[in-house]
């Protein structure tokens, strides 16, 4: 048997005994020619690649680089455009005839977002975006605490909101509440080591406290020096107990704007009386005029709300703040009247609504401008108390496409946007 033919580097004419009528290729192989070539090729291929890829891997390297570095959170906040929406498919009225009408109030909203190296390039160059350290956003107690003074002002607003629309439709709506909480209590008052921050204050010398204000009537007629009892309740759940101390009356003066270290009150709910500056004791007879009796404690009220026949709930989902308060007292309005409020069109509107009905001045407004511009509504109700430089900015936001209008109060812009009013039905 003849052994299978193998390719060979040796020429057949040099091999000992070779036939030289045979040919020195085996059948089926390749052809012998420089071995050298095919190997620098190879090499050469081999080492460009590699050059590719290496240079690739760099590039990526440092595009991850420049991305991530670019991507750096920095401790700037963006204050931009937001939205802008409905309002009065978030309210539900019970206790009184509600309607459905077309057209709609819609509120305004700001994003805020902590702006990346990026980002801060479009604050810049976007009049409608507003750069802000983050102590101007959050203030000095931080974000946590912001947001959740935030809340209590969105809870606020909603409360005033719904007292003010009622009492503008003629149905009888007043605050009230569950007790003063105390906030604060003042170092060397009489309250010190008698009260807790925490506890909810229930009734002053034999009269009942439902909010701070009603603190009042418990001090009326005393004078520093004077000593109270106060009841309060303490604690939370199963662990509920009730307190009652002997309070010394201490002095504050009467221009002394201390009745609340809080925000987060009903203005107007809270006394004068409830809090001192400085807590110090004063006999009866060193009490001058423009002294007056403090606790020596700051309040807020625990658990506010509105009493009335009518029961008005408001979602205001994960929107915070207090600048939604006037549309939502424009959305009760015309939720309980039988014609449209805004003659069937989409109205835009912002500010913060008090007690008495007056709109008041809120952040973020050039922004909101450009939030309702770009959402298309034509018509934007904003606060008549809003600083000049900032009316200014909004005109140039606005430019022609959105119409500003400001009011004052509850009754003008239910004027603005419906000459004449609107009644309830009887």
């Amino acid at each position: 048997m003849t052994p299978p033919s193998v390719p060979t580097a040796d020429p057949p004419s040099e091999r000992p005994g070779a036939d030289p009528d045979v040919s020195a290729e085996p059948v089926g192989a390749e052809p012998v020619g420089d071995p050298s070539e095919p190997h620098v090729e190879t090499v050469r291929s081999t080492r460009s690649r590699r050059r590719r890829w290496l240079w690739g891997g760099v590039g990526l390297a440092v595009l991850a680089v420049l991305a991530g570095v670019l991507f750096i959170p920095t401790p700037y906040y963006l204050f931009q455009p937001g939205s802008v929406r409905p309002a009065e498919t978030r309210i539900d009225v019970s206790g009184a005839p509600s309607y459905t009408t077309d057209g709609d109030v819609m509120f305004t909203t700001v994003y805020v977002d902590q702006a990346s190296l990026a980002t801060l390039l479009r604050g810049v160059i976007d009049d409608a975006v507003e750069i802000r350290s983050e102590e101007d956003v959050y203030g000095p107690e931080g974000r946590d605490a912001s947001r959740r003074a935030n809340q209590q002002r969105m809870d606020l607003s909603k409360l005033i909101a719904t007292k003010v629309a009622l009492q503008y439709l003629g149905y009888p709506a007043e605050f009230t509440g569950r007790g003063a909480r105390v906030l604060g209590v003042a170092e060397g008052g009489g309250s010190v080591g008698k009260l807790r921050v925490g506890d909810v204050i229930t009734s002053v010398d034999g009269h009942d406290v439902r909010l701070p204000s009603d603190i009042q009537a418990g001090l009326r007629g005393k004078v520093p020096g004077d000593t109270v009892e106060v009841t309060a309740r303490r604690g939370s759940g199963k662990d509920i107990t009730t307190v009652a101390e002997s309070i010394t009356l201490g002095s504050a003066r009467t221009e002394d704007d201390a009745a609340s270290t809080t925000t987060t009150r009903p203005p107007g709910s809270t006394t004068s009386s409830t809090v001192g500056s400085d807590g110090a004791a004063a006999s009866p007879a060193e009490a001058t005029p423009g002294v007056r009796p403090v606790l020596g404690i700051s309040v807020e009220p625990d658990a506010p709300s509105v009493d009335s026949p009518v029961r008005v709930d408001i979602d205001s989902g994960d929107v915070t703040g207090p600048s939604a308060g006037l549309a939502w007292a424009l959305a009760v309005v015309d939720r309980m009247t039988p014609e449209s409020l805004t003659d069937g069109k989409e109205v835009a509107v912002t500010g913060e609504i008090l007690p008495d009905g007056t709109v008041g001045p809120i952040g973020g407004i050039v922004q909101k401008v450009a939030a309702v511009k770009r959402a298309g509504v034509r018509t934007f109700l904003y606060p008549e108390a809003t600083p000049d430089d900032e009316e200014r900015q909004m005109r140039e936001v606005a430019g022609g496409g959105v119409r500003l209008v400001p009011v004052k109060t509850l009754d003008d812009a239910v004027v603005a946007l419906h000459p004449g009013g609107v009644r309830r039905a009887n």
